[in-house]
């Protein structure tokens, strides 16, 4: 069967066998309370760690955490997958990489695609049918070869992550004060076309590269940042879209709190770096866990407990930064008068280690640092001000979401559920226990997948032998317990549960039926050949 067909008869079944096991929809949560559709406007920023909104740590987000007391903070909320690409892939389509087709970086020289698969579907082009009028703003990176226009959005504006090439032949509103180059990006460089004055104050020098700026920071007008422009062209767009008739759709991406961290300097002087803790997993000795923990930190050379705390405080004042932004777009919201129709999403695409386990920036490492992030959703007349979720949930869920709660067909692929069940009860009885997550690779390649329960963390590391977590004992996950033998029952019970969510979700490297298209499947040369079945206990 062709990948066509198979994405036709998927469709055509979806209605009655997807919505009819429960995996994707809520029907009570299809219709706002006067019968209209809800607006949405989606709010992602790059590289945020969970850690870093509702005084989770010194990190100061009083819009965000506002928002959250009008709606429901997710206290479990994690990346499909820890990369750029294909996270914002994932989070668009609902869909695993096998099922979207952007395994790593779009962008990069080692790409193995740079495109979503021709006939994806994403949540866009559903609510597209249903009537919404769209707006994208920001940072793309979910293909290279396609923009926003190309998956049903009617506006784009403030491009960033896009090839150069198909931004020349494109219309997109930008309010961004431009340098002589652009100044989109976080370079020194760049920065130093808008802003009065740029100091770099910790450089790194990975082995072989040339040194590059960590963190600084800026002087200047902050509405001659990029990150002001950005939301100024949201802003604006919003205006634009309230004033029309049609349900609408808002996304707005930020670059920011990306590396190098560069705040304004006005954010900057909110944080002593003194007063920042050191946490224990900054001195992992990497006992008992694979070779790549250890090469990845020494790869970042010395590193002091003042780099920790003069990293952590750069990074929390970036946030404070991209929330001020945040504070800005939501009164807009207000003063058009629609937010009581309007679901507000706040959330990342992945996290950033900021020093934790002597790291930085995300990729392969199964740490909560990379792995969650943080997630606010509010929906006036549908979720109770300040609801709590401690349900395990994935970004890419999102995309169920949205398809539900607007009336839109469900999505071909049910490699999620839409969120809206939690809305109402966020203790959902029915709710399941665990969730995966999938990695390839950046621009080196890698198999990785991770199972999380309530309790532990199993990493399938295809490249080095395997690592288990007791989050609740170990929240800093200091110590692998995958060969100890009181946590015996506990791996066999966590490699059971990998096995059945790769087949769930159809995972190539896992048992997937015969009957799909995926070439010649011999199972034991995949997954089972380096993992064993365990058996389920818990």
């Amino acid at each position: 069967m062709k990948r066509r067909e198979l994405l036709k008869k998927t469709v055509q079944g979806a209605g009655a066998a997807v919505i009819g096991t429960g995996v994707l929809s809520s029907k009570k949560a299809m219709a706002a309370p006067s019968g209209k559709q809800p607006n949405i406007l989606h709010i992602m920023t790059d590289q945020q760690i969970w850690g870093s909104i509702a005084n989770r740590t010194e990190c100061r987000t009083p819009n965000i955490n506002r928002l959250a007391r009008e709606g429901m903070l997710f206290n479990r909320s994690y990346t499909p997958c820890p990369l750029c690409c294909p996270a914002r892939a994932m989070i668009l389509s609902g869909a695993y990489h096998w099922h979207n087709g952007v395994y790593n970086q779009v962008h990069s020289a080692p790409s193995v695609r740079r495109d979503m698969y021709d006939d994806v579907v994403t949540y866009s082009m559903r609510m597209k049918e249903t009537g919404y009028r769209m707006g994208y703003v920001g940072k793309w990176h979910a293909s290279y070869l396609r923009t926003p226009y190309d998956f049903g959005y009617d506006e784009m504006g403030a491009p960033n992550a896009y090839n150069p090439r198909l931004l020349k032949h494109l219309k997109y509103y930008d309010a961004r004060t431009k340098g002589e180059e652009g100044g989109y990006e976080l370079s020194t460089k760049a920065l130093k076309k808008t802003m009065d004055r740029v100091v770099s104050t910790r450089e790194f020098r990975w082995p072989g590269s040339e040194p590059f700026t960590m963190w600084g920071y800026m002087e200047g007008d902050e509405e001659n940042t990029n990150l002001h422009g950005t939301f100024e062209t949201g802003i604006q767009m919003l205006q634009r879209l309230t004033k029309q008739d049609n349900p609408w759709l808002l996304e707005v991406h930020s670059i920011e709190p990306h590396d190098p961290y560069m705040p304004l300097k006005k954010y900057l002087d909110h944080y002593d770096p003194r007063s920042i803790p050191v946490p224990k997993s900054f001195y992992d000795t990497f006992e008992g866990k694979p070779g790549m923990h250890r090469r990845e930190s020494e790869t970042w050379g010395e590193i002091t407990e003042k780099d920790y705390r003069e990293g952590r405080a750069h990074y929390y004042a970036y946030c404070e930064m991209v929330d001020a932004q945040v504070g800005r777009i939501l009164d807009e919201l207000e003063k058009s008068g629609q937010a009581d129709n309007t679901i507000v999403v706040f959330t990342s695409d992945h996290g950033d280690m900021v020093g934790a386990h002597r790291m930085w920036i995300k990729g392969w490492q199964p740490y909560e640092e990379c792995q969650r992030v943080p997630l606010v959703i509010r929906w006036p007349g549908h979720i109770k001000p300040g609801s709590v979720c401690n349900k395990l949930v994935l970004t890419h869920e999102l995309a169920h979401t949205y398809v539900d709660v607007t009336g839109s067909k469900p999505l071909p692929f049910a490699d999620g559920r839409s969120l809206a069940p939690l809305f109402e009860d966020p203790d959902c009885s029915d709710w399941r226990d665990d969730i995966m997550g999938a990695f390839y690779g950046g621009e080196f390649l890698y198999t990785q997948r991770i199972v999380f329960t309530d309790r532990y963390k199993y990493v399938f590391n295809g490249f080095d032998f395997d690592e288990c977590y007791d989050l609740e004992h170990d929240p800093e996950e200091m110590y692998n317990c995958v060969d100890d033998p009181d946590y015996k029952r506990v791996v066999d019970d966590m490699r059971a549960r990998l096995f059945e969510l790769m087949a769930r979700y159809e995972d190539p490297f896992g048992d997937v039926p015969n009957s799909r298209d995926i070439g010649v499947h011999a199972p034991r040369y995949f997954a089972a050949r380096y993992l064993p079945r365990g058996k389920r206990i818990l």
